[in-house]
């Protein structure tokens, strides 16, 4: 490894460290105890995903305890049956926290971070939101599954996903592109 190179990794090394406990700092100590945010983000994740089964023509509602002791908007209904309870942890907002987080350490154009910051959160929401439908239909049709598909199997395929954009962005428009290029001109 080059100079240059070492360099590289060692700012991004120390700018995960800082973004890491600011967010740790930010989000445990104010935005999590506050929790509007979580709540928010949690009924989106609730309206999305009871929408989505929708259109695939299935009765959906949300918003009544199973147990019939008052109401929870977290709660969602296929065909009147609970499948499905949104909590904050799985609402995506961490996810979305680190996929920004990524385009903060490392060095690159502003404007290619931003666009893939935006259309990026918009699609890490989006399939969480796939997520959701994914483990609502797991619990409705293969239920002795679904405890493992809600920690590992889905869990790895949204970051496999979502690092298959992180590698896109730091091979086409990161410092990488501009180290590989500088390392073909010496060659």
């Amino acid at each position: 490894m080059d100079d240059e190179t070492r360099k590289l990794v060692k700012s991004a090394a120390l700018k995960a460290a800082i973004v890491f406990v600011l967010w740790v700092v930010g989000y445990h100590g104010f935005i999590r105890p506050n929790g509007r945010l979580d709540h928010w983000f949690s009924m989106k994740v609730v309206e999305f995903t009871k929408n989505g089964i929708s259109i695939l023509g299935y009765n959906t509602a949300y918003g009544i305890n199973p147990d019939g002791k008052g109401i929870n908007p977290r709660y969602i209904f296929v065909d009147g049956t609970p499948v499905l309870s949104v909590a904050d942890g799985c609402n995506g907002v961490e996810l979305i926290a680190l996929f920004i987080g990524f385009f903060i350490i490392f060095p690159g154009n502003w404007r290619s971070k931003t666009v893939f910051i935006l259309l990026g959160s918009i699609g890490v929401f989006l399939l969480n939101v796939i997520r959701e439908m994914a483990l609502a239909f797991n619990y409705m049709y293969f239920r002795q599954s679904f405890d493992l598909n809600h920690k590992y199997t889905f869990v790895l395929i949204v970051y496999g996903l979502i690092f298959i954009v992180w590698r896109y962005w730091l091979n086409n428009y990161s410092f990488l592109k501009e180290l590989k290029q500088e390392n073909a001109q010496k060659s």
